[in-house]
């Protein structure tokens, strides 16, 4: 068997929480064992609320409703970055967390893989065809065609 020619040496998994996600956790820290590479934890804070909650602004205490719902989303990505970073370090390997919130996830996955020196993104995939991500806006795709450097969708 060959040695590899590329030595990954920083990592940077995308997560929050999800069964996609948690298969890309998976993913990144077995590559991380194989590689010994530090493993940077990223979780998107989306921010602009959904359509739904955008449409609801114009109701009398729709601030409100927004507000515990937000709250209500932060503490549960908070969370999961928290048992993703757990679970990384119970492996034994390095890991750094990143909390981030932003508009648009994807710039916010490659701003902190870009910020971290990574030179491998790992990422799960929601969407089961090309036709449902396209509709929905794919984060998976958005990274993977703008990364410039490697990144593996776990499935």
């Amino acid at each position: 068997m060959t040695q590899p020619t590329h030595q990954y040496r920083h990592i940077l998994v995308a997560t929050g929480g999800a069964p996609h996600s948690q298969i890309a956790v998976q993913r990144a820290i077995e590559v991380a064992k194989h590689y010994g590479a530090t493993l940077h934890v990223v979780t998107v804070i989306p921010q602009g609320g959904s359509a739904l909650m955008n449409a609801a602004v114009a109701f009398p205490g729709a601030e409100t409703f927004e507000a515990q719902a937000m709250q209500g989303e932060n503490l549960q990505r908070e969370q999961a970055l928290k048992t993703a970073a757990d679970e990384i370090r119970a492996t034994g390997l390095t890991v750094v967390e990143h909390l981030i919130a932003a508009l648009k996830p994807a710039d916010a996955i490659l701003q902190a893989a870009q910020e971290a020196g990574a030179d491998l993104i790992v990422m799960g995939r929601r969407h089961k065809s090309a036709w449902t991500a396209a509709l929905a806006g794919s984060v998976s795709d958005m990274v993977s065609h703008a990364s410039p450097v490697d990144v593996l969708i776990a499935r």
